[in-house]
């Protein structure tokens, strides 16, 4: 039996559809078709077809270290770009590691010639301190009198400038309320109140990220670092998908998403019930 038959006829005992899949998974449903149909060079990226098939295992409850070592004639070989990208890591590793010893050693040659410097003054008396100051006599009363002037006019120039408003206005409400209800696995769940138009904000590092919706609108399926996304009037649940979420800092509708619930997790899954008022 094939790989793609063998998702297909499990999830069809499990008396999972597609559009099932799709909500549990956050795979959209002609990835789903793709998975099944077992040809993943028809994926945006058939590199992530490991990453897909742990989202889709993870939804039927199949072990996916067993499920790899039974079709492993027919998935790809390791990420070429991963291995790149551990090469990358190391090049920049070692070129720290350059860096910081050539700094030790300025350091150290520094240090030495301060230290070659203060045992010739030492001999020499070049460091030698010696008095050029006379003292002079002058009127401290008349210094008194200077510094109080002084400090009236400063006082002066103080209450000109001072502004009869001293705090600055707050800024206004966002206009959209998110809030955290819980945590199933490495799915977070959010409820959202919006009021106008809601966008969704990515910044951070390089990640795998997926966001579509209950309408079947996709508005990413792709690697990036940074992302801004406008979300249809119409979509009532949100599903995200981050591959490298601790990297990843998410703002929606103008509140920043906190995901400490699951900061040991290095993907991680969330879907926001939208309400609109």
């Amino acid at each position: 039996m094939k790989l793609g038959t063998y998702l297909r006829n499990q999830r069809e005992k499990g008396g999972i559809t597609l559009k099932e899949m799709q909500e549990k998974s956050g795979i959209r449903k002609n990835v789903i078709r793709i998975l099944e149909s077992g040809d993943f060079n028809e994926l945006p990226d058939p590199n992530h077809v490991y990453f897909l098939l742990e989202k889709y295992s993870k939804v039927l409850g199949i072990d996916t270290e067993k499920l790899f070592s039974r079709f492993s004639d027919e998935l790809p070989g390791e990420n070429e770009q991963s291995k790149k990208r551990q090469q990358n890591d190391n090049e920049d590793f070692n070129y720290l590691k350059k860096v910081l010893l050539s700094f030790g050693a300025m350091i150290a040659v520094i240090f030495v010639l301060w230290l070659i410097l203060l045992q010739v003054g030492s001999e020499t008396g070049a460091f030698e301190s010696k008095p050029i100051y006379e003292s002079t006599a002058f009127d401290m009363a008349s210094l008194n009198t200077e510094g109080e002037q002084d400090a009236a006019e400063e006082e002066d120039a103080e209450e000109e400038t001072e502004s009869p408003e001293e705090e600055a206005e707050e800024e206004a409400p966002s206009g959209t309320d998110v809030s955290y209800t819980g945590m199933d696995d490495n799915t977070l769940f959010y409820e959202v109140t919006a009021e106008d138009t809601l966008i969704v904000t990515l910044e951070g590092e390089n990640s795998w990220v997926s966001l579509s919706d209950d309408a079947d609108n996709t508005y990413a399926y792709e690697e990036l670092s940074e992302g801004e996304f406008e979300i249809s009037d119409e979509a009532s649940i949100l599903y995200l998908t981050l591959g490298n979420a601790p990297g990843q800092e998410l703002t929606v509708g103008g509140e920043t998403v906190d995901s400490t619930s699951a900061t040991d997790t290095f993907t991680v899954y969330y879907q926001f019930t939208i309400t609109r008022e």
